[in-house]
């Protein structure tokens, strides 16, 4: 959830499904591809990824911080600037899934303000977002991840893989812009299947191909760590948010901080 500025107001179009308050039909699982390990969670670590167009135009920097076993925090700034957006997730690992997001934007010298929030039942079958307060979207496939997310919650997801050399299946549920408006809902299945096992940038990875229905039937490319599973490079043909032709994300260095740190990692990537 980027959350920009603009009024936020819903949005039903082709691809985006908004439901009242009905009971939605239960989801299929994908989970078994997945097998959860408390050590593979590196709580302090943070990854700093640039985030751009393929062809490295509009460089965006993102990075995502290990906060405590279930709980994720991204910070999304350009540098050079006073504004940055933090989102933290809180992860379901039962579902390999996000169970809430909470979007807020900082600012040079002034207090947090929030911008959205997301929210799932007690049976994680059905989505609430803050802008939509009267309708519930379906989750229909376990797991789902949020491309407007940079698929951090897939990158977390990704070192539990049961079989790294095998194939599995998530729904991609996500914000969709229509100018100024914005809307959420289920986007569509998104398939990741094992290519080959290469040298990249001087690391041993594994190349998956990520695409499908949720990716407007058009295929990327992935790269993870071959030991330990962390995501490292994608490259998609669709952008996901305005401003972008389509999608890069290339991590560029790991850190570990405490919790103390963080605080002020954050406050110094927006000068305060």
């Amino acid at each position: 959830m980027t959350g920009r500025c603009q009024p936020i107001r819903p949005v039903a179009s082709a691809g985006i499904l908004l439901l009242t308050l009905a009971a939605p039909a239960p989801a299929s699982t994908q989970v078994t591809a997945f097998t959860f390990d408390s050590g593979r969670v590196h709580v302090g670590r943070a990854y700093e990824y640039v985030k751009s167009n393929r062809d490295g135009t509009h460089p965006t920097q993102v990075t995502v911080y290990v906060a405590a076993l279930t709980r994720l925090e991204s910070l999304k700034w350009d540098s050079g600037g006073d504004v940055a957006t933090l989102v933290a997730a809180t992860l379901d690992w039962d579902r390999f899934s996000v169970r809430g997001f909470d979007s807020r934007r900082l600012r040079r010298d002034r207090s947090e303000t929030v911008q959205g929030t997301l929210t799932t039942d007690s049976t994680g079958a059905a989505l609430r977002v803050s802008f939509l307060p009267d309708s519930a979207v379906p989750v229909r496939v376990w797991p789902w991840h949020s491309y407007d997310f940079d698929f951090a919650s897939l990158g977390a997801a990704l070192p539990h893989l049961a079989d790294r050399d095998g194939r599995f299946v998530f729904a991609r549920m996500d914000v969709v812009y229509d100018g100024d408006e914005i809307g959420f809902g289920d986007l569509g299945p998104v398939e990741v299947i094992f290519e080959q096992r290469e040298r990249r940038d001087g690391r041993d990875t594994r190349r998956y191909r990520i695409g499908g229905p949720g990716l407007a039937n058009t295929t990327g490319l992935l790269w993870t760590d071959a030991a330990d599973g962390t995501l490292l490079e994608y490259e998609i043909p669709v952008p996901d948010e305005p401003g972008f032709t389509d999608g890069r994300l290339r991590l560029t260095k790991t850190l570990d901080l405490t919790g103390k740190e963080w605080e002020a990692y954050k406050r110094a990537k927006v000068g305060r």
